[in-house]
């Protein structure tokens, strides 16, 4: 590897790796929102949060790393661009093509990063998001225990509860008498008060009872017991075990790039042609699409000379979201069958695959001179306008 190569990775890795990071923990901080009111209203660890979290990771590194990666290219050629380095490196013979040779091979190795997440990470890692959210959501505990009210519709214990707090996690004059599966020896339980919560081990449901007393009776004597309690914990697995989350597969974005690949023509129960073929092609589609990155980076940071960095960096930042947008547009409109995958998406991908070549290209032949610069300049002109505009008025203002 050449110097120059090392420079430019260089100059791309560390704004691509600190973007990646600051982007990564933005949206996890975002939906750790929502996940920690899920958890205040249903009860559970704060490590199930944690859980999810990770769960949610390769989705959104699926988002993060293309923008991360074209900004971090964009900053580096703009970088070169500003600081006249880019003259001095073309002056020596080395022209945007050579340039693109080290970004082009990041661009092939993101590639293959994004096919592990798209075509396997993302599938197992969504499943299991869902089946943890099945977990803390959908509890027999929340439906089942009322207030005053007693309940038996697990094998031999029944429990009651005069009052009830925190949507069913706080219990008070708690009443719970049982059985043995031989129906010799009876236990009944009195506490003041309780609390249920998950292990931390295995989540199952936990009935954590104090000041309380529980009384044994059968009819050998060493079945006769009272105990004094100022704390009791009582599993409720057999009262109110959650039934089994399904198997993975009931969405077409729970399957594996190879299994959406197989059902296409031996389609499962729920899915439908539609959405396994807009679920296909909308991965290979974002699996591919770093490809055109460096690119298009290399053309609006070159551009840059022409105008200003804000203009460009915004125009640049613009074009990615546009295309991110352009994709799941075209992706809902194929799912719907409303539109073919090869126009929603394949069009989509061609058009900013061409046209970013065509502009590197452009920039490449005529340094300083190409169409995109031009785009540029005006655009810097109307946001010179409107901040002349928007001066003379606070001018005007009394």
């Amino acid at each position: 590897m050449r110097t120059i190569d090392r420079y430019l990775l260089g100059k791309t890795l560390w704004p691509f790796a600190a973007i990646l990071g600051v982007a990564l923990l933005a949206l996890l901080m975002e939906r750790s929102v929502h996940l920690m009111d899920l958890l205040v209203n249903k009860g559970g660890p704060f490590y199930i949060v944690l859980r999810m979290l990770a769960n949610l990771v390769p989705y959104y590194l699926g988002i993060a790393l293309p923008a991360a990666f074209f900004i971090g290219v964009l900053l580096a050629v703009m970088r070169l661009s500003g600081e006249s380095e880019m003259d001095v490196i073309q002056a020596s013979g080395v022209g945007l093509y050579r340039l693109l040779m080290p970004v082009l091979g990041l661009a092939l190795l993101l590639i293959v990063v994004s096919y592990l997440l798209f075509a396997y990470l993302q599938p197992y890692t969504r499943y299991g998001y869902k089946a943890l959210v099945y977990l803390v959501t959908e509890t027999a505990w929340n439906a089942a225990v009322g207030q005053g009210a007693f309940f038996s519709g697990f094998g031999n214990t029944t429990l009651m509860a005069q009052d009830i707090h925190d949507g069913g996690r706080r219990l008070s004059g708690i009443f719970v008498h049982s059985t043995s599966s031989d129906g010799q020896v009876v236990t009944t339980t009195t506490a003041r008060q309780g609390r249920v919560f998950r292990s931390r081990d295995d989540l199952r449901l936990i009935l954590s009872l104090e000041s309380g007393v529980r009384v044994q009776t059968g009819p050998r004597p060493e079945d006769r017991t009272v105990l004094k309690f100022d704390r009791l914990d009582l599993p409720l697995e057999l009262a109110f075990g959650v039934e089994p989350f399904r198997d993975r597969g009931g969405s077409e974005r729970e399957l594996t790039l190879p299994e959406l690949w197989e059902v296409r023509h031996n389609l499962p129960p729920g899915l439908s042609w539609n959405d396994v073929s807009a679920e296909l092609h909308g991965r290979l589609v974002r699996i591919v699409s770093p490809v055109f990155l460096p690119f298009l980076a290399m053309a609006v940071g070159t551009a840059s000379r022409q105008a200003s960095r804000g203009a460009a960096f915004t125009v640049g930042i613009v074009l990615v979201i546009l295309y991110h947008h352009l994709l799941q547009f075209g992706e809902k409109l194929a799912d719907d069958g409303r539109l073919s995958p090869f126009v929603g998406l394949w069009a989509v991908f061609a058009l900013f695959c061409g046209g970013s070549l065509w502009l590197f290209h452009a920039a490449a032949m005529r340094p300083g001179h190409s169409p995109f610069g031009m785009v540029l300049e005006r655009v810097d002109q109307m946001f010179h306008a409107l901040r002349a505009v928007g001066q003379v008025r606070r001018r005007a203002l009394p």
